[in-house]
């Protein structure tokens, strides 16, 4: 059908299909009313050029549009700080940040132009409306955004006029990457131009990468992201729920992950925040396992770290749970073990705390733990992490792996996620704990006070899961 399109000479459909692009359509570029607010981008575009200091310009481009295969493109996902400087969700835009009262001519015009920030995106096109949905343009940018100057992208060629207009003695432009998409790389051309002219021994313009600038920026979270990402938390949770309740013997893995997403889809979760990680039996001890292909069997544990990203921002949680919906004797032992640890851990979550004096913490329960049970012989030894070989949090936003800082501060959001693994074969451990893989996991909000635990509404206790797993959930449900 793609193909057809492009060889019948869609440029005679234009005139019929003018109509259906009009200022009235900008209401209907977005069906959802619950993201964050264009003040709250601005806010952010504020700080930062606050941050840059009144001598500079930085520029920001938007992430490529991926192709899957021949002629079929990923589902687009913006770039996290340029989504997070503009709000703008569409591919082929470039942002540029200027010192207050800089003035410049737009190529063809005759009238100046005083603005401190500019966005060029993609016009809007009525052919390609028809077929992929209506754009913002630049008038959609200005009144839907808060964008004060937006034009398109094919007026960017004048870049370099506008930085000499700005007159800077740095200007931020993040790395180029070398595998552009050919859209990407025309779309980038006069910016790389203008990279490779201020980069010439001759400039006295200085060239930096704002990336760090903005991560940091990030590491706390506004009100609005919170309010995001326990949104996502919230979904995550109850397909969490769900997926205990639908679990039992015989079911595959992928059938549990389709739980997962279902309620993600169901309660308006645009994307799962990572790809799902169902591991039964011998999987339940890989980390990142997410084939998700084998049929799991009575008797097995199954480790779900499985969440939702809502309006770009996500969360992550694990959990832990009897394939038969109860736990043997010796899962119980090395389920309690995580899970104390865990607890411990969270407990001493707040502001001033250094993340390697909570990590510690958790480490030294789970070590004490193994010492009880014969797997570990020497207390302050290396030999824990053949049971817990990874680190114990990382932050949470616009990524599933967010920027933080190793001091714990009122505004960031972290995960707790001990584990232990006993893979089959290993030497000195009695066969019954082999494959047993656990691993629990919240997304917490560091607090003035403290901590919130974001995903309290997943259970973890085992009594709670026993009771949960009697229940059946929407996995169970035949399909007609």
């Amino acid at each position: 059908m793609k193909q057809l399109f492009r060889s019948i000479g869609a440029l005679s459909l234009i005139p019929f299909l003018l109509c259906l692009v009009s200022a009235q359509d900008l209401k209907n570029v977005d069906y959802d009313v619950d993201w964050p607010p264009p003040s709250f981008h601005k806010a952010m575009r504020d700080s930062l050029r606050a941050k840059m200091g009144k001598d500079a310009i930085a520029i920001f481009y938007s992430a490529p549009q991926r192709m899957r295969n021949a002629d079929v493109e990923y589902r687009y996902r913006q770039d996290d700080n340029f989504y997070y400087l503009t709000g703008f969700r569409e591919a082929n835009a470039v942002l540029v940040l200027l010192p207050d009262g800089t003035t410049f001519r737009l190529d063809g015009d005759t009238a100046q132009v005083t603005a401190n920030e500019v966005l060029y995106l993609q016009p809007r096109n009525p052919m390609f409306e028809r077929w992929t949905g209506r754009r913002y343009g630049p008038e959609g940018a200005v009144k839907l955004l808060g964008l004060r100057h937006a034009y398109s992208n094919l007026r960017l060629k004048n870049i370099l006029d506008l930085v000499l207009a700005a007159d800077p003695k740095l200007v931020f432009i993040p790395p180029i990457p070398p595998d552009l998409s050919r859209a990407q790389a025309a779309l980038l051309k006069p910016v790389k131009s203008l990279l490779d002219t201020l980069q010439k021994r001759d400039s006295t313009i200085q060239v930096k990468d704002p990336t760090p600038l903005v991560r940091k920026m990030r590491m706390v979270k506004s009100p609005e992201e919170i309010a995001m990402i326990t949104k996502a938390t919230e979904i995550s949770a109850l397909a969490h729920r769900q997926a205990m309740m639908s679990c039992e013997p015989d079911m595959y893995e992928f059938e549990l992950q389709a739980v997962y997403e279902y309620v993600y889809a169901k309660m308006g979760a645009e994307y799962a925040a990572y790809p799902s990680i169902v591991g039964s039996g011998e999987n339940s001890v890989v980390l990142h396992y997410d084939a998700n292909r084998r049929q799991m069997k009575k008797g097995e544990i199954v480790v779900a770290d499985c969440a939702a990203e809502y309006h770009y921002y996500a969360s992550d949680i694990t959990r832990t749970f009897p394939v038969r919906g109860k736990f043997s004797a010796e899962q119980k032992q090395i389920y309690q073990i995580v899970l104390d640890a865990q607890k411990a851990a969270i407990q001493m979550m707040k502001p001033g705390v250094s993340l390697k004096e909570v990590s510690d913490r958790a480490t030294g329960i789970i070590e004490d733990g193994l010492i009880g049970l014969g797997l570990v012989k020497n207390k302050g030894s290396q030999e824990v992490r053949t049971f817990f070989n990874h680190g114990l949090s990382h932050g949470v936003g616009l990524n599933v792996h967010d920027v933080g800082d190793q001091i714990l501060e009122a505004g960031a959001v972290w995960t707790v996620e001990p584990g232990i693994y006993i893979a089959e074969g290993t030497q000195d451990v009695d066969k019954k704990l082999w494959n047993i893989g656990v691993r629990i996991e919240d997304t917490v909000l560091i607090t003035q006070d403290g901590n919130k635990n974001l995903s309290k509404d997943a259970p973890k206790e085992i009594n709670e899961i026993e009771a949960l797993m009697t229940k059946k959930g929407i996995g169970n449900q035949p399909l007609q």
